[in-house]
This record gives structure tokens, sequence and C-alpha cells, in this order.
């Protein structure tokens, strides 16, 4: 299939998934935010799975109605070559495909012009371009805003930050920076996760560094971050279809409604952890500051939907792979059911049969009256497109200075230089892990502690609010001094942890004054990088404008393909006729047949060429069950058939 075949037919099975896994979603409204993230992250990652394992699988035929089939079919063909110059009048067409139909077909058909189906793609790959250029500067900023920030040095946050992660369960290390650049906690990364908090995270109270840090805690041992970056990759790559956008928006929402359940689940008040939500949002909307490519914490988008959530809802359990591991299988299993379906249209009614002792005449090359009205209309097409790609050219020639500009600046930036210093303070960061390794026994315990803590059933007689609390008290302070006894014995690892990080401040100095050099250049590249801008406007508009020509040339397509495609059956007929059945399907095959052919127009013929042997193997296959007569008649008239199909002319007159 041809490569604009494979991305409407793919497009549209990214359409169908995500459609499933909102509907999905919309059932499961009232259950834990976190399954409901399953069904979104496996459903987009799914959309970038399916045209790569679409060429791998079996072809699993559809077979649907006419009308329905005239949506459902992928737009086929390939660009070819055009004379533009005044002396080269005739245009060429490459490659063409028919279709399964008795009817005209929808599918769009390389022209007389190579423009229209190369514009096509260049327009997906130009918006998908932008997109992931979008993303890239996007992480790029975040790691420049990383490799800017301060290490936190304080004992207290990293005491803080070791009680979160026992209580979250997590094993990795965590790395915890503070930067002036942005007013909301936020974590990034995948190998190397960082938690990046704000100046003003030194005047929180205790409370707010607590739900602060086990938030992004949360996003850390939940992969929400390379998750939210597939959802990025797939409506980059789908940056056309509304729904992938809407997909992205809710795969966020649920990611921060998840995160959010788990913390209130991990023992945090409902209250007063909304209070920390909205103060934080509060902090950015009196300092507002722009977005990076991290998971931040209190965003006003969906801020209210959030709260709201929070105080409504009761303390919820963690879903256990009991129940994760079944939904994941359950969406994802609808990635290789949608790759491999492949849609055929089912003809309305029979073809009429021959008389069976017709015998089999080889046919003359046939007259189409219609390709040349046909070939006459694109050629006028093409030629009303050729201002705006004249200036799409005019624009690209103007962009290469700007490009090679970008390209000088980051060949001078020494990325050696970095990677030494950050060779620098692995083994450092060596010796740290080292220590937690070591305090691994003493975590588990405090795990098994804890999870004691979240599954223990309460004995509360009724009584004074005084008398509930007593006996709350009672039953839980066993347990809570056990955890501050573990506490006490992980203290002298902690100690070692900040003499370490103490040891490293010469090495982030060294790296900080080395990305203060730096600085130049990253302005440079961000100046550069905004006056793209103008340019890709200017790309926009034009492309705007060439739209009502393309959807003519679609038209046209579907035009020029039911002529060639019905050619085709014309021959098979011809030759096949005395040999099938009533029910053979002569149409269909000649669309199969197109599948696999070239087109080429030269003046006013049409030459279909295919390989002849893979045309026999068609016809054996498709029309064996449909065989009348003996075998070998049978044989005999295949053979001529794909011999006549393989090299065949349709002149257009």
């Amino acid at each position: 299939m041809a490569p604009l075949g494979v991305l409407v037919l793919g497009s549209f099975k990214a359409l169908l998934l995500l459609a499933a896994a909102a509907a999905g979603a919309a059932m499961l409204q009232r259950k834990p935010a976190r399954l409901r993230v399953v069904v979104w992250a496996t459903a987009l990652g799914g959309t970038l799975l399916i045209p790569l394992v679409t060429p791998v699988l079996p072809r699993l035929e559809l077979p649907v109605l006419p009308r329905l089939g005239m949506e459902l079919l992928p737009i086929t063909g390939a660009p070819v070559a055009t004379a533009i110059e005044a002396a080269e009048a005739a245009p060429a067409l490459d490659e063409f495909s028919g279709r399964e139909a008795p009817m005209p077909q929808p599918t769009v058909l390389a022209n007389a012009s190579p423009r229209w189906p190369t514009l096509m793609l260049l327009g997906w790959a130009a918006g998908t371009g932008i997109a992931l250029a979008r993303l890239g500067i996007a992480l790029w900023c975040t790691r420049r805003l990383i490799r800017h920030a301060s290490p936190t040095a304080d004992p207290a946050w990293l005491a803080d930050l070791a009680r979160a992660r026992r209580r979250v369960g997590l094993r990795r290390a965590v790395r915890m920076v503070i930067s002036h650049q942005i007013e909301i906690p936020a974590t990034v990364g995948v190998l190397r996760p960082t938690i990046i908090l704000p100046t003003s995270a030194d005047t929180w109270q205790p409370e707010r560094r607590e739900a602060v840090l086990l938030h992004e805690l949360v996003h850390v041992s939940r992969l929400d971050w390379p998750l939210r970056l597939v959802a990025r990759l797939a409506r980059a790559c789908y940056w056309f279809n509304p729904l992938a956008w809407w997909a992205v928006r809710r795969l966020d929402l649920e990611q921060e409604l998840a995160c959010d359940e788990e913390v209130v689940a991990l023992g945090t008040r409902p209250s007063v952890y909304a209070c920390h939500l909205l103060g934080i949002a509060r902090a950015i909307a009196r300092h507002p500051a722009p977005a990076i490519a991290g998971l931040e914490m209190a965003r006003a988008c969906h801020l209210e939907e959030r709260i709201m959530s929070i105080l409504k809802a009761t303390t919820r359990r963690r879903l256990g792979r009991r129940v994760l591991i079944p939904a994941a299988v359950l969406v994802g299993a609808l990635v290789p059911a949608l790759a491999a379906v492949v849609p055929t249209v089912t003809p309305v009614s029979p073809e009429t049969p021959p008389s069976p002792q017709a015998p089999a005449v080889t046919p003359a090359p046939p007259a189409a009256p219609d390709l040349a009205e046909i070939l006459a209309e694109m050629k006028a097409v093409e030629e009303r497109m050729q201002p705006q790609l004249d200036q799409i050219e005019a624009i690209e020639a103007e962009m290469a200075p700007t490009l090679e500009e970008i390209s000088s600046i980051a060949d001078a930036i020494d990325d050696g230089a970095i990677a030494d210093i950050e060779a620098e303070l692995q083994p450092y960061l060596e010796r740290i892990e080292a220590i937690e390794l070591d305090t691994a026994p003493v975590e588990a315990e405090m795990e098994a502690i804890e999870e004691r803590l979240e599954g223990i059933e309460l004995h509360i007689d009724d009584g004074p609010l005084e008398e509930v609390e007593r006996q709350i008290r009672e039953q839980l302070e066993p347990l809570q001094e056990e955890l501050e006894r573990l506490e006490a014995a992980m203290a002298p690892q902690l100690e070692q942890i900040e003499a370490i990080q103490r040891e490293m401040e010469p090495v982030h100095e060294k790296l900080g004054a080395f990305h203060e050099q730096l600085e130049p250049q990253q302005q440079e590249l961000e100046r550069v990088h905004a006056g793209m801008e103008p340019f890709h406007d200017q790309m926009d508009a034009i492309h705007q404008e060439l739209e009502p020509l393309h959807e003519e040339m679609e038209r046209l397509g579907e035009r020029l393909e039911k002529a060639i495609g019905d050619e085709v059956a014309a021959v098979l007929r011809g030759h096949l006729a005395s040999v099938t059945d009533a029910q053979a399907p002569l149409r269909a095959v000649a669309g199969q047949l197109l599948d696999d052919a070239s087109i080429n127009v030269h003046g006013d013929v049409v030459r279909v060429s295919m390989s002849e042997e893979a045309a026999r193997e068609i016809l054996s296959s498709r029309l064996g069950p449909h065989r009348i007569g003996s075998p070998g008649a049978f044989d005999a008239a295949v053979a001529a058939a794909a011999a006549a199909v393989s090299d065949l002319e349709i002149t257009a007159r």
C-alpha cells in the first residue's frame, strides 16, 4: 500500500481506537481515575503502534456495504513527475490503486501531476514536524532549566523526601532541585527523575511540603512523565484529529486526579490537600511562569474539578494488578485487531454472466472516452496550484540560511564538556545509591508497617468525639511509634547522603559556571527559532489556500480510479468469463490487481504495469473457487489474463 494509503487508513483506525477509549473512560467515570489513565494511555500508545504493526500482521478482510466502503477504503497512490518547463507538455502518473467495489470509489488517485499527493504527505509531515519541534524545544528548555537549577541541600527537605519515598513505596533515586524560573512544583525525567521546586518552597509549612513531595513521587512511581511524552508524540502524528488533542487533555487530567487520589489514600486529609493545591495555584496567578515539559502540580486548568473530586472522595485504595492488567490488555487488544482489519466492499449484485460457450478472445486496447476529460481537468487544477507551489519553494529557499545558522550555533556548543562534568558527578551519585541500597531492608519494614496502617480495621465504639479520637489514637500509636523508631535508625544514612551532597557542591558550581558561558549561544538559538515563526505562518496560509484544490483533485481521482478499474475488469471478463461462474468477483479482483500496479500517463495513453507472476497468483487464488470447466482451461485463461493486465495500455480519446 502506498504511503498516503497507510496514513489515511491508519488515521481512521486511530480514530476508532480513541473513540473506543472515550466510550470506555465514560463507562468508568465513577471508578478510580487510575483505571481511566490506563485506558487513555494504552489507546494513545496504540495509535503509534497501529502503522508499525499493520505490515507484519495477517490481513483480516472486513466486508462492508458499498456506501460505507466509500468511507473506509484507504487513499492510495504515489506522486509522479510532472513537466514544469514549457517544452514538456505530458504529465506522468506513477502509481495508483483501484478498490473492490462495483461503483465509484472514494480512493484518491495519483494524477497527471505529482503535486497533490506529495502536498498532502508534505502537509502532514509539516504539521507533525512543527508539533515535534515544539515538543523538542519544550524538552530542551526543561533540560536547560534543570541545569541552571540548584540541587537541594537542605537536610529538612532531604529527610522529607526520604520519608515521602517510603510512604509511596518508591525505591528509585529521585533528584530534587530548586529553580527561580518556575512558581509551581513539577516532575520530569525517566531514567533520572527530577523534582523541580520553586524558590518559594523554602517558606512552605511542613504539611505543604509533605503533600507536594507525595504528589510528585506518585507521578514518578506511576511513570506518568513517559506516558505523557508518548501521548504528545501521538498527538504530533495525528495533529489533524481533534479527538487526539482531547484525548491528551483527558489523560493529563486523569493523571492528576489519580495522583490526588493516591495522596489522599496515603493519609493526607482531603480538605488540607485541596487547600494546598489552591494555594499553589494562587502563587501561579500572582507570578505567571511559562509551562515546561513536566508534570506540574497545580495548573489552573481543571483545578476546580480536581478540588471537587478530592473533597467528594473518600480514601481510595490503589488499584491492584488484578484490575490494571486486564484493563490494559483489553484496551491493548484493540490495537492488533484494528491494525489487521482491511475493509473490502461487498458487491451489491453479481456480475452478469457471459455465455459459457463464448471463446476467450484477447481484447484490443480499450478506449476510455472519460479519461481524456479527467486528465485535462487534472492538468487545469495543477496549473491553478502552481503559484502556491512556487511560493512554497521560495519560502523553503528563504528558510535555508536560518536553518544553517541554527546548525552552526548548535555545533558550537561543547556537549562533551558538559558530559565530562556530569561524569565527575557520577561517583557521588553511585555512593548515594549504595547507601540507599543499604537502607532498603529498613525501608521494607517501614513499607510493611505502612501497609498495615493502610489496611487496619479500627474498632470504635460510639461516644463523644474526644472518646472516638482516644480510641483511634490507642490503636494507631503502636504502629506510628515503630515507624518513628525505624526513621531514627535511618538517620545516620541520611546524614551520610547529606555529606556527600555537600561534597558535590563544587562540581555543581562548575556545571553552573559552564552553563552561564553557554547562555549567549542559548539565547541566540531562541532568537533564531523565534525568527522562524513568520515562515511557518506563511506556509500555513498557503496550505489553507491549497485545500479547495486538494478536494477537487480528490474528486477527479475518484473518477479516474473508477475508469481504470472498469477497464481492467473488462479485460478480465473477456479472458475469464467462459471459465468462471456468474458470482466471480471480477471487478473486486481488478481493484486488488491495481493495488500492486504502477500507472503511467503519456499523453492520451494510460499504461498499467504489474508483475505477471503476481497477477497470476491473485487471479488463481481469488477466482479458483468460481472455476467452471476443466482445470487446464482455467489455468490457460488465467495465464492469458495475467499477461494482458501486466502490461495494459488504455487509450484516452
